[in-house]
């Protein structure tokens, strides 16, 4: 997405450098002029996304290496502590990833609602206008959804913060907080288009509010309003399966078929490339002369969950050995590493045009399956969604299961499913299944009630007494 502050002489091929302002006198009254203006306080709103502090790479840590797909050790180091910590579940308020993903997700926010406060007072095409305050919703409602997920309630800032006064606020309610999402999302799904064109690919769509208004529900356990909307997605008929699996991360499908909501990449020297093709992938196997680090090393419990059968596992995961090539060290007891992010011609680490995955729509007929499943068993449509994601991966139908046993199939579908696109340690906290997941992938990781919510940052406490601590931290 192109950066907010961008040179006005940038957006309009005819202007004379010598006329321009620059950019830090930009102010709320000599910016938000026109459409152009519009259009770049919005793609500002997006950028944070594609950012060290969230999708590039801080969203994994929290979302997969504190989970049991992930884990150092085994021959493996790593020189940043951070990950360690929450690797191990050896974090406090002090470690550093929650203040990071904190404040850049309130800086999103607080772009979010710049474009809410200015946009509407913007003389350009009505339905335009409309779209862009939409997307901002959009955007100011995942933001939020991935904080309440994270960090249980937390101060709920519907203005733009124009000063450093009066910055001290309470804490909201995480049911306050659903709400807002809830009323973001559904305000977004009634403006936002189904499909976009050209240089708009990647936007935030009809599709996409619904499917995170559907994903708000499944958390909260509102299981008819989670499978109906669910329904409204796939009846759109703008969603479907790639046929083989691999198709869904190869670079040229992205912003494809089966995309609903994807991070969007390009590399290219333009600042706006993907690491994951390099962060994820182990520091002996080079691309491009360029060595990995070897980010969400795969634990041999995820790796055998899958099964010789499972087209999905090769895709996902990649298990060197040391007679390789390339030869993984001998030290490495168990070299397995994601694989299912790859840009061969990237040539930086940062330079990667992997788009990441946040919503597919494989994960709609997951959520779709579990949601129909947990209002009756037996639901024939329940199986017809789940078997179509095993169908393609090589397994057989499921089929003549009990309520329980079918609810576990689809949480295991979902880790094979989805491994390494953000969605387990969501899935273990709602499903209160985190301590039992974890002990059995590492006994020694000792893992209890208080870590089905991070911490609130403790450099955030600092500055604002208002903020109390999650229980037991």
């Amino acid at each position: 997405m192109k950066k907010l502050f961008i040179l006005i002489c940038m957006m309009q091929a005819s202007c004379n450098l010598l006329d321009q302002k620059l950019e830090s006198s930009f102010t709320p009254d000599n910016f938000y002029k026109n459409a152009e203006d519009a259009k770049a306080a919005v793609s500002a709103a997006y950028d944070p996304l594609n950012t060290a502090n969230m999708y590039n790479q801080v969203m994994w840590i929290l979302q997969d290496q504190a989970t049991d797909d992930a884990e150092w050790g085994g021959g493996r180091s790593t020189a940043n502590q951070a990950k360690n910590d929450l690797d191990k579940y050896t974090f406090t308020p002090a470690t550093s990833t929650f203040q990071s993903v904190w404040s850049t997700i309130y800086a999103g926010i607080n772009r979010c609602n710049a474009v809410t406060a200015h946009v509407p007072g913007i003389a350009m095409d009505t339905a335009l206008r409309s779209r862009y305050i939409a997307e901002a919703k959009f955007l100011r409602g995942f933001y939020y959804f991935t904080l309440v997920r994270l960090f249980g309630g937390v101060p709920l800032i519907l203005q733009e913060t124009t000063s450093l006064n009066n910055l001290e606020v309470a804490r909201n309610t995480a049911d306050e907080v659903y709400q807002q999402v809830i009323s973001d999302f559904n305000d977004a799904a009634a403006v936002l288009p189904v499909t976009y064109s050209g240089g708009d690919a990647g936007r935030a769509t009809k599709g996409a509010a619904l499917a995170f208004l559907a994903k708000v529900y499944l958390t909260r356990e509102d299981w008819p309003n989670a499978s109906g909307k669910c329904k409204e997605v796939m009846d759109l008929g703008v969603y479907d399966l790639w046929s083989a699996f691999e198709q869904v991360f190869l670079i040229g499908n992205k912003n494809g078929r089966e995309s609903v909501f994807e991070v969007q990449a390009v590399g290219g020297g333009l600042g706006e490339g993907s690491f994951m093709q390099g962060y994820m992938r182990p520091n002996f196997d080079r691309v491009n002369g360029i060595a990995g680090f070897g980010d969400d090393p795969v634990t041999k419990n995820l790796y055998d969950a899958y099964g010789v059968t499972d087209k999905r596992r090769d895709v996902t995961i990649r298990l060197y050995s040391a007679v390789s090539t390339p030869a993984a060290p001998a030290s490495v007891v168990f070299p397995a590493y994601v694989y299912k992010y790859r840009d061969p011609s990237a040539t930086a680490n940062g330079e990667g045009s992997n788009n990441f995955p946040i919503i597919r729509y494989a994960d709609v007929l997951l959520m779709y399956a579990e949601a129909l499943n947990e209002q009756a068993a037996g639901n024939t449509a329940a199986y017809s969604a789940v078997n179509r994601i095993r169908t393609r991966a090589g397994l057989p139908d499921l089929a003549g299961l009990t309520q329980d046993q079918f609810r576990d199939s689809v949480l295991q579908e979902r880790r094979l499913e989805l491994a390494f696109e953000g969605h387990r340690w969501y899935d273990l906290a709602r499903k209160k299944r985190l301590i039992s997941a974890m002990k059995a992938q590492n006994p020694a990781i000792t893992v209890s009630e208080r870590h089905y919510l991070f911490p609130i940052p403790q450099t955030e406490r600092d500055v604002n007494i208002k903020l109390d601590q999650n229980p037991d931290y």
